[in-house]
């Protein structure tokens, strides 16, 4: 089942687990890539039985593992690396999220690979990286929040840090990997002689052989990077910032508010909109402060006014009415809010499967309509006028597509050979 986006055409192989990589996997497959993911025979990616799902297909690996085949090698043997080699010969990206050095240890480091396919993008997804005094150490996105800062900002104002709700060093990492891969796609389309996966436009004078297809990123990466203007405020004023609670670092108002039957978010962009703001509120004693700078300095005053206003009516009320004004706004909402929210249906960002993810001979594109338990997925967020993200199967059984996709990377008597010597398992 060949998709039809502006990645149609890219063959990808991943061997990735949890959710960093394969979430990098399924952005590409989402537009159209061809997407095999390798797994261990018998047991496959972990976040197969982590949370609620059936037969090794968990929620959170189905997630992330949409639009994908599964084949099963074993690399412990040499059949099986020999077998994964000759898959990656014809491969444009692969991706990998390995502890550090064991790519190398196992034969498919980016060195080995190259001698084989010049052109290949390795992607690597480590938890610190390739690079550093602390690229052995082994990473998880929880840890990453802590250590890259991110915990240290998110939290009740006064109060202890907390992670973030989502795994956001996983899944940022896993963006920036699918950005890496298109930039290198990018650049090896300019060397003539490595193939117009990306286009020739302003091709360079590099020789193919100078092309190199290789980078890497880590959570603790991803992270650093989401600290964004934190940095910089620390390196202009030495302050270390704590949890923020439900208010901005460096805008006033801009943050939750408490309204008569629940809550809404809004805030004030500039000052030139600061007397609009006042007249919305009917607060005339609010006028004098005028500017942003004014506003942080008195920060317990002018937030606490608006508070005893937002209180008075309903989030409707107020959401409609900040609307008229012109000011941005949103309610407080929780999974079952967004899912039925009319901009999720309206953007495509759930994707509906009716039928049983695991029914014998169910549906595995999600379009037959079969009886079903209603399985949501998240769809994509990139949207383009000639072209939607689809579903075009769901996330894999372990080894489901082996024997279709090597059939197409070796004859049927190397594959036999292959298969006795255990590359794909036990049969």
């Amino acid at each position: 089942m060949t998709g039809n986006g502006p990645l149609a055409g890219l063959n990808v192989v991943e061997m990735t687990v949890h959710r960093a990589g394969p979430f990098c996997g399924a952005l590409l497959a989402d537009l159209g890539a061809e997407v095999v993911k390798i797994e261990r025979p018998g047991a496959g990616d972990p976040a197969r039985t982590q949370g609620p799902g059936p037969n090794g297909r968990s929620g959170y690996f189905m997630a992330n593992n949409r639009n994908k085949r599964s084949v099963t090698v074993d690399l412990k043997t040499e059949a099986g690396t020999e077998a994964a080699r000759s898959l990656l010969e014809e491969a444009d990206v692969f991706v990998e999220n390995f502890a550090y050095g064991v790519p190398e240890k196992l034969g498919i480091g980016y060195e080995a690979i190259r001698e084989r396919n010049p052109g290949i993008i390795y992607g690597s997804v480590k938890g610190y990286g390739e690079t550093g005094p602390a690229r052995e150490k082994k990473g998880l996105d929880m840890i990453l929040q802590a250590e890259g800062g991110i915990m240290s900002v998110t939290g009740p104002e006064g109060g202890s840090p907390v992670k973030v709700g989502q795994a956001i060093g996983d899944l940022t990492a896993g963006m920036q990997a699918a950005i890496g891969v298109l930039a290198k796609l990018h650049e090896r389309g300019r060397i003539d002689g490595l193939g117009d996966t990306a286009g020739t436009a302003g091709e360079t004078n590099a020789e193919p052989e100078e092309f190199v297809g290789k980078f890497d990123v880590g959570l603790f990466d991803a992270i650093v990077s989401l600290m964004n203007e934190y940095l910089t405020f620390y390196s202009m004023n030495g302050e270390v910032p704590g949890p923020q609670g439900v208010t901005h670092q460096s805008m006033v108002p801009y943050q939750l508010f408490e309204t008569a039957d629940g809550h809404v978010v809004t805030g004030v962009p500039s000052d030139d909109r600061w007397e609009t703001f006042c007249d919305l509120l009917d607060r005339e004693d609010l006028r004098e402060y005028d500017t942003n700078e004014i506003r942080m300095t008195n920060f317990e005053d002018v937030t606490g006014a608006i508070q005893e206003e937002f209180a008075e009516e309903s989030t409707d009320y107020w959401l409609s009415r900040l609307t008229e004004y012109g000011f941005p706004n949103g309610p407080l909402n929780d999974v079952a809010d967004v899912v039925s929210h009319e901009q999720t249906a309206a953007r495509d960002l759930t994707w509906s499967v009716d039928s049983d993810p695991d029914a014998s001979g169910g549906n595995r594109g999600g379009t037959d309509e079969e009886d079903g338990d209603g399985l949501l997925l998240p769809g994509h967020p990139l949207h383009f006028p000639d072209y939607d993200p689809e579903l075009r199967r769901l996330a894999p059984r372990l080894g489901e597509h082996t024997d279709d996709v090597f059939e197409g990377v070796a004859e049927q008597t190397t594959l036999d050979e292959w298969r006795g010597e255990g590359a794909f398992g036990d049969e």
